[in-house]
């Protein structure tokens, strides 16, 4: 949709160019007198997450051009784009990105795009986002227990919705400048790792909005309001397919309620804590090995106090995410004698799911399969 700066010629090469040019133009006439004359001008768009990409996609439909500047396989939290790739974002018509401290080259990309021509969209701009709890301690007193434990242990806090079931206040004290618990481990050993830089620290809000299908309803809505920003023209297919996928989300929620009311347990250990929405959304609790990102490593008696939460509850799986495979989680693994299996955090696909052709929808049907099977 948007113009693109054109390549120098000589004149040698000027009238070969010329007689392409003529043949492209014969062909594109063509093409649109089959689609009854009319051109549908296309919306390019660079995003950073399986997850969006897939949202602009059925919002978009034949009006975008979705690409998604994370390699398959790779993790977004470290991921940084080359020169070329920022010149590609420059020079199209939206960039879509999380946001939440999730991307952790978005500011230099929006420094980039300053004075060009291109719609920046926060997918989270609006969402009331979930505080991260760097506390790792899973003593039972935290109320990690079966499926039958009381209401007030699921009891959310108010403001951040993240209160985590009956914890003491002076467990969850944070630092008031840096918001990190008071864990008592040494600096060494802190969640923080100041050390990784900005592009492995999310900071104190949970970034992975879009595993819970109730918020990601607003996500598709911003990026369904970006889209009709940037090509208003076609306002009516964009709100129309954006009513589709809310429908569909809707369902996919109703599917997870349902998996969470019949399982027999709460707690599912994983390979790193990604999994926050699901607490507050479902009241499942996540034992992240790894911290919000999985460059935070747990210290020694953290994963103690994993292993042996794991040995008392008799936890028979620990789960694995399709891009991340942190060496630690496979020692928990082994301590516990747990099962592998896998949750997808959507962040990025793999090999293995573009040839299945996986969406957003598949893989998180696949989820609840795999909860279901962990949470019994």
């Amino acid at each position: 949709m948007k113009a693109k700066a054109g390549i120098a010629c000589t004149i040698g090469l000027s009238a070969v160019l010329a007689a392409c040019g003529e043949a492209d133009q014969t062909e594109e006439t063509a093409e649109q007198d089959e689609g009854n004359g009319e051109e549908t001008e296309t919306i390019d768009v660079y995003t950073t997450l399986f997850a969006l990409e897939d949202f602009a996609n059925r919002i978009g439909g034949d009006a975008v051009n979705v690409t998604n500047i994370v390699p398959v396989g790779a993790d977004a939290h470290s991921f940084e784009p080359t020169a070329q790739t920022m010149i590609d974002i420059a020079e199209s018509d939206m960039f879509l990105y999380n946001g939440a401290g999730m991307e952790g080259f978005a500011d230099a990309v929006e420094d980039t795009l300053q004075g060009e021509d291109v719609k920046v969209a926060k997918a989270v701009e609006g969402i009331n986002l979930i505080d991260y709890d760097h506390d790792h301690d899973h003593d039972d007193e935290h109320g990690h227990d079966d499926h039958g434990h009381e209401e007030d242990e699921h009891e959310h806090d108010d403001e951040h919705g993240h209160d985590h079931h009956a914890h003491e206040e002076d467990e969850h004290a944070h630092d008031d400048e840096h918001g990190h618990d008071d864990h008592a481990h040494e600096e060494d050993e802190d969640h923080s790792h100041d050390d990784h830089g900005h592009s492995h620290d999310h900071g104190d809000e949970d970034p992975h909005v879009w595993l819970d299908p109730v918020l990601s309803i607003e996500m598709a809505e911003n990026i369904k309001e970006a889209l009709v920003e940037v090509n208003p023209e076609e306002s009516e297919t964009f709100e129309n397919n954006f009513e589709e996928l809310q429908q569909e989300l809707e369902t996919l929620h109703e599917e997870f309620e349902a998996m969470v009311e019949a399982a027999d347990k709460d707690t599912f250990i994983v390979s790193h804590a990604g999994y926050g929405y699901w607490e507050q959304r479902y009241g499942l609790n996540q034992l992240g090995i790894s911290g919000l990102s999985p460059t935070n490593e747990p210290s020694q008696k953290q994963l103690e106090e994993i292993i042996q939460y794991a040995e008392d509850h008799d936890i028979e799986y620990v789960m694995f995410e399709q891009n991340i495979t942190p060496q630690v989680a496979e020692v928990v693994q082994d301590e516990v004698g747990a099962e592998a299996l896998r949750l997808h955090n959507l962040e990025a696909l793999v090999e293995e799911d573009e040839e299945n052709e996986e969406d957003y929808f598949s893989l998180m049907r696949r989820n609840i399969e795999n909860l279901e099977t962990a949470l019994q």
